[in-house]
């Protein structure tokens, strides 16, 4: 059996916080062969690999109906469902001692699909949907009103590092892209450089010396009221991200430190509209 040390990302959906931790706990298991997995916690914008689903969820099913991933995002539900999926199912009680062969042959196909097939045309299919849409949205109607009528902040990018290093990164990333990325170093530098430009995306280094990111979010969320603007959090290990405190601030997520071309880009992508 050829080595394979890819780290593969996966998105839990609809299980109990301690079970989630059973999986965090299980999957991070170091192993001689076969690939390495980590659980996307709660509040990272990461694309993940693939989705582990608690099939007994409902608003999780609805989820997984709503985001139809596609062949390239593969799916393992955990337990049964009433309706009839195309994906793999892992009956409960779960097995822990055979969960990584199955994990393993999910994305041992999902591998042989992305040397086949461009990615791009796989990730999404919506003509080619080959499960049930569950008709079941939870978010408030209001929300997607609001945003609708909201314009694009269009002041570029904003980082918020002692270190320039990152901004230089970036900027070499969106140069081709004409995007201005902009570098504060503390709280206050930040809130008067964004209210000059009104950045369409920032990125707050929770590393940052005296940098509050909560309060610094929140201060950039209602500096930008009425605009799409989109705040990210960039973590170490270490760092505990508070979801309901970042819900609160309105930050979009957070990203973990070290941080590939290729998450960078996708991010760009999402929160400024890039169509190429």
């Amino acid at each position: 059996m050829t080595t394979k040390t890819s780290a593969i990302a996966i998105r839990l959906l609809g299980f109990p916080p301690k079970e989630e931790e059973t999986f965090r706990n299980v999957l991070a298991v170091a192993r001689e062969k076969g690939y390495r997995y980590t659980c996307l916690l709660p509040g990272s914008i990461q694309d993940p690999d693939m989705y582990i689903v608690n099939a007994g969820n409902l608003p999780a099913m609805a989820l997984l109906s709503d985001l139809h991933p596609g062949e390239a995002q593969p799916v393992l539900l955990i337990g049964k469902t009433e309706l009839e999926f195309d994906f793999p199912v892992m009956p409960r009680p779960i097995r822990w001692r055979k969960i990584f062969d199955v994990l393993d042959d999910i994305i041992d196909k999902r591998q042989l699909l992305l040397t086949t097939l461009s990615a791009q045309t796989v990730l999404s299919v919506h003509e080619r949907r080959k499960h049930p849409r569950l008709d079941l949205d939870l978010t408030d109607p209001e929300v997607y009103q609001r945003m609708r009528k909201q314009p694009l902040a269009r002041g570029g990018i904003l980082i918020v590092d002692k270190d320039t290093q990152f901004r230089e990164y970036v900027a070499s990333i969106m140069d081709p892209y004409g995007i201005p990325v902009t570098l504060a170093n503390d709280e206050r530098s930040a809130l008067l450089l964004d209210g000059n430009n009104q950045h369409a995306l920032t990125f707050i280094n929770t590393s940052t010396q005296g940098v509050d990111p909560y309060r610094l979010c929140d201060g950039l969320k209602r500096q930008n009221q009425g605009l799409k603007s989109a705040v990210v959090l960039l973590v170490d290990r270490h760092f505990e991200y508070k979801p309901e405190l970042g819900q609160k601030v309105r930050c979009e997520g957070f990203l973990t430190k070290p941080i590939s071309r290729k998450v960078i880009l996708k991010t760009m992508k999402k929160y400024l509209y890039l169509d190429h």
